[in-house]
Formats: structure tokens, sequence, C-alpha cells
């Protein structure tokens, strides 16, 4: 197995790198910015097009500002290699339908890498609350305002809280069985160059009601309080989860508080088990369903309908 990323992010260094070391998988990478060595890389190159054209690799991870994920995504996928691209994988459907299209013809994996979701964590508190009728969710994810440098806040790259945090928002109703929508309330807030760095949201389901506050700019709060008519439970840490500590959650009943220990666990290698197990069964199809349903869903928070 070989793998080629573009771009060496902060997400790359913190996540990607140490499991590839681990799972002892031969990685090159490419960046335009970074010049001195990386441990661990079997070649560095500074162009991405020259490392495409070199390294014929099993999958390609795109780890790029969210302006260059379609462009290189489509070049991944026109050269027949498997890819994942960083979330959000494009900035629009239509793109995103773009990209599919070339999937199916090269019978190439596509994947977006939103790996939250694979902590054990997470895999608990939605196996106990999934399958139920009505359950309310309010989820928060606010960080300090980034530096005006950073690539969040600009609006050439594709920054701010939509494109940022909108993988997260969406995913929610996905993996709670949200499905059919009877009322919305969102209130967006925008800097002086018109970039999104708030959203907050009421909306009411079918199937329960989702409360939600992402914003750049305030106190950190990173957790998600799930309940409903007989149990209710809050997961900190829930999209950012540390894979070096053991985690726990309270789980709260009418009758009973229960605390749930967890073993130390890391998403990022859950996620990228799965992927390789689907390039292996050659079930390029895998993730297109999923892709759509989060990228209609956050497309649409702007809109006056979802």
């Amino acid at each position: 197995m070989k793998i080629l990323i573009l771009g060496y992010s902060n997400i790359v260094r913190r996540r990607v790198i140490s499991v590839l070391k681990e799972k002892k998988i031969i990685f090159f990478i490419a960046s335009k910015t970074f010049k001195k060595k990386i441990p661990g890389v079997k070649k560095q190159f500074k162009s991405y097009n020259y490392a495409l054209n070199k390294c014929n690799p099993d999958l390609v991870y795109i780890s790029l500002p969210n302006s260059e994920h379609f462009y290189w995504a489509k070049k991944s996928l026109k050269h027949k290699f498997n890819t994942i691209v960083d979330k959000p994988i494009t900035s629009n459907e239509k793109q995103l339908e773009e990209l599919i299209d070339i999937s199916k013809k090269n019978k190439k994996v596509l994947v977006e890498s939103t790996f939250f979701n694979y902590h054990l964590q997470m895999k608990k508190i939605v196996k106990i609350f999934k399958k139920d009728c009505y359950k309310r969710i309010i989820a928060k994810f606010i960080i300090p305002k980034p530096d005006k440098k950073s690539i969040l806040m600009s609006k050439k790259l594709e920054g701010g809280v939509l494109m940022d945090m909108g993988p997260y928002i969406s995913s929610i109703p996905r993996l709670f069985n949200l499905k059919k929508i009877l009322r919305k309330n969102i209130k967006i807030k925008k800097n002086k160059q018109k970039l999104i760095t708030s959203i907050k949201f009421i909306i009411n389901f079918k199937e329960g009601r989702y409360n939600g506050h992402f914003e750049f700019g305030g106190k950190y709060q990173n957790q998600i309080l799930i309940s409903n008519k007989n149990k209710k439970s809050i997961i900190k840490r829930v999209f950012s989860p540390p894979d070096d500590q053991n985690l726990n959650f309270k789980l709260i009943s009418k009758k009973s508080e229960k605390t749930i220990q967890l073993k130390k666990d890391n998403c990022f290698k859950n996620f990228l088990n799965e992927v390789l197990k689907i390039i292996k069964e050659k079930k390029y199809f895998f993730y297109y369903k999923r892709m759509r349903k989060d990228i209609i869903f956050r497309s649409n928070l702007v809109k006056k309908v979802i």
C-alpha cells in the first residue's frame, strides 16, 4: 500500500502521519510550502502534478485549502487513483456530482475525510440513541477567533464556519436518523469580508429536534447533549476526540446515573481502516449516498428552505 498526500496541513501532521507509520504504510508528501525533511516520508515533492505522475499510489489523500479540493480531487480521480479529500470535499453539489461521475467511470473510491464519528464514544452514543422515536440534540462547536491570516478566515481560500464546520453539522442528522424536516430557524453572522463566522439553528424534524451553535470567536466549546423521554447524555470533545486519552461520558436516566468508561481510540485510524477495506472490496460507490446527503443539508443551511 502506497499513499500520496497532497499538502502538509495540521491534520496531516497531527492525525495522519502517525497512523501511516504505525500501519507501516509507505507514504509520499507533496508540499509547495514546507521545505524541511519530514520524518518517515518515502519521498517529498514540491509539485502536486509531478507527484501524481511519478508516485503511482494506491490512494491519494488531499489535504489542501478548501478552494483547491475539487481541482485536485478531479486530477487524482482522472489519474485513476482512489481519493480521500479533507472536509469539505467540495464547495457545492455540482462539483461533488462531477467527482462522483469520474469515480464511477474509473471505479475508484471517493470519500470525504470527516471522521469524528469513527471514535468509540460517538459509536456508543449513536448506538444508544439512534433508534429512539424522538430525540433532542444540542450541538456546540465554538473556537476562539482565528488569526486574520488563517486559512479559516480567508474568503479566497473558502474558509468560514459553513465550510470548516458544516460537515460536522450535516453529519448529526444522518447519524441519529433525523430525516423529515418540519420547520427551521437559522441565524447566520458574517464578517466584513462576507465570510460566515457563526451559524445558530433550531431544526424540528419529525424524529426529533436539533439545535446547533457553530462559531469562530468565543470561549471554546465542543460537545453534544442528547436526550429522549427516558435518558440523556453529554459528550465532550466530540468533534475532535483525542487519540491518547481514555474518555468517558455519563448516561443519566430517571432512576440512575451511569458513567461509561472508554478505552483510548483513534478515529482517523478507524476511518482509514474502513477506507482501505472498501478499496480492497472494490466498493467504489460506498460513500456516494452519505456525501450527497451531507452536502445538500449543509448547502441548504444558508437557503430559505431545506
